[in-house]
This record gives structure tokens, sequence and C-alpha cells, in this order.
């Protein structure tokens, strides 16, 4: 049996990371950007489920992007649902 070239191993590993971190990148950056398009209830739920990232890794995401926006989307949504109780 042949020893492990460990050196070449972790080369490769290193290497797997970087890309990998990358991808990462652009899947939180993609999720952040998908997520702010709406202020709808449960709009950044559904991203971060379909993106499959964390619904509170996802919410920090935003806050380190615009900190505040999930404030005003809440703000929205409540403004927006009092609307509706009035003219019922």
């Amino acid at each position: 049996m042949s020893e492990p070239d460990f050196a070449a191993l972790r080369k490769r590993v290193e290497k797997a990371e970087k890309v990998a971190d990358g991808y990462r990148t652009e899947l939180y950056e993609a999720a952040v950007t998908e997520a702010m398009k709406s202020t709808v209830y449960g709009h950044v739920s559904a991203v971060a489920r379909e993106s499959g990232i964390n619904v509170q890794h996802l919410r920090d995401l935003i806050n380190k992007v615009d900190p505040g926006w999930l404030a005003k989307a809440s703000e929205e949504r409540q403004a927006a649902k009092s609307k509706r109780k009035e003219t019922a």
C-alpha cells in the first residue's frame, strides 16, 4: 500500500476551499439581493429556504449590507396591514 502524499492532498483541499468560498460569497450576495426585493411577509424566509442559508444568517447578512432594512420592511408590512384593516 502506498503512503498518501499529504502535501498534495493539502494543496487540493486549500484550492477547493478557495473555490467554495467564492461560490459561497456569490450565493450570499445573490440571496441578499433577492431577499431585499420584497418586504412581503415570509419573503426573506422563503429566500433563505430556497438558497439553503439559515434564515438568521441571511438576516445578519442583510443587516451588514443595509442596517435597518429589516426594520423598515417590518414597518411597511405593518402599515399595509393597518391600511387593509381600515378599508375592510
